[in-house]
């Protein structure tokens, strides 16, 4: 394939959440600085507010940062719902509070609606002349030449396609089938929101509660206070409205909600927990959940999404569309890709300890010792890597002699050895 990287050229994008629209907007501004012509198409069949993205709306930091740098954008007041001071970690018995105590200055959580997020992204892609279609991509095709993106409304045909559809099975498949792409594997959730009253609402004192069930099919849990509501997600392999009914009305979850709801409107959705193989090609790349380019487990996908968008913008001006040229999105996500490798790591260990009841002992720990309360958190708030988690506890050798006595005694069914603060 010819050299294209200075070619004036047009870009397809399947999606219109964070990854598309950043995207999106990143080539008109960059290819304005740079003086060349593009021609930006951007699908998306939803009408947020009628539909949702089914995601529990918690950006990490450093999102203000990602979105003034890399965009050009400032987070809107009334978007900002929430500043997470804290999280609260809960067994099935234990609970423990988690602040950030590693930094000068509390870098906080901002919990938002995700569905006012995706709108503000999309409105910004409008302004800036991107051409958006309310029309749901149905199908690909790839030629020598061009490539063509069939929608109910009928098809376009561009020089490079972005997906950013997220993980719809119809479209992952459908992509699989026209090139070497293999999704990435996945966990399914289940959101509610939850609306007790503005006064029970308050009572959660902008903490977040994460929950660690012993329940097999539950990985992990949360509730998050919102405006005038809280959300609640359950996720796991295969997850349903039953086992959400079920951990709302656990006797752990019950000591937070001590007092009456109702679950009405459910929702289903997934989020990627691997990268996805041959995510970027001739003539294609994707980006955000539709890669797999998360942080492993949980936590930071809108940052990532963000990122994305911007380095593929990026690299089609700077490098062009070819396979080589977009193999570059490998070191720019070098970090988080490593990571992957210790975020299974950490999930093993996650689900380890919650399927025996050892995070309990873990939790007991913590609270006399810093560095894995810290770790907790991190972990927790997706505010650091795995392997920087990882490294930070094994550092020390006492620390995992009285981990590793701790899960043994719980697998041994003793009682929980003498707690000191490792060294």
């Amino acid at each position: 394939m010819a050299n294209d990287k200075n070619k004036s050229f047009r870009v397809l994008i399947a999606g219109g959440g964070p990854a598309g629209c950043a995207c999106a907007l990143s080539l008109v501004r960059l290819g304005a600085e740079t003086g060349r012509w593009l021609d930006v198409k951007l699908f998306e069949h939803k009408s947020f507010g009628q539909h949702y993205n089914q995601c529990m709306g918690v950006l990490s930091p450093p999102i203000e940062q990602i979105m003034h740098d890399y965009l050009e954008l400032e987070i809107p007041p009334d978007l900002v719902q929430r500043r997470i001071e804290g999280y609260w970690l809960h067994t099935d018995t234990r609970s423990i509070y988690l602040e950030d105590t590693a930094a000068d200055s509390p870098r906080p959580s901002i919990a938002t609606r995700r569905v006012l997020l995706d709108n503000f992204l999309l409105t910004q892609a409008k302004k800036s002349g991107v051409e958006v279609f309310g029309n749901r991509v149905i199908d690909f095709e790839f030629s020598k030449d061009c490539v063509r993106v069939y929608t109910e409304g009928g098809s376009f045909t561009g020089d490079v396609l972005v997906g950013a559809f997220g993980l719809d099975r119809q479209l992952c498949d459908s992509f699989s089938r026209r090139t070497g792409y293999r999704p990435p594997d996945y966990l399914e959730t289940v959101v509610t929101k939850l609306h007790p009253g503005q006064e029970r609402v308050e009572r959660f004192q902008n903490r977040i509660h994460a929950f660690m069930p012993s329940r097999r099919e539950i990985e992990f849990a949360a509730l998050v206070p919102k405006g005038d509501h809280i959300t609640s997600l359950v996720a796991g392999r295969r997850v349903n409205r039953a086992l959400l009914v079920d951990f709302l009305t656990s006797p752990a979850c019950r000591k937070v909600l001590d007092f009456d709801f109702q679950v009405t409107d459910v929702f289903k959705g997934n989020f990627p927990i691997s990268r996805a193989r041959n995510f970027y090609g001739d003539r294609y790349i994707l980006i955000g959940d539709s890669a797999g380019l998360v942080r492993p487990f949980k936590g930071k996908g809108i940052n990532i999404a963000l990122l994305s968008g911007y380095f593929a913008a990026r690299n089609l001006i700077q490098r062009g569309w070819t396979r080589q040229a977009q193999s570059q999105i490998e070191i720019d996500f070098a970090e988080q890709i490593a990571d992957l490798w210790y975020g299974r790591a950490a999930r093993w260990m996650a689900n380890s300890l919650s399927r025996f009841s050892a995070m309990d002992r873990v939790i007991a720990l913590a609270e006399h010792d810093q560095v894995l309360k810290q770790a907790l958190f991190d972990s927790v708030s997706a505010h650091d890597t795995y392997r920087n988690i990882l490294r930070r506890v094994m550092a020390s050798p006492a620390r995992l002699l009285t981990l590793g006595a701790a899960f043994g005694a719980q697998l041994a069914g003793g009682r929980l050895p003498k707690e000191r603060q490792a060294g």
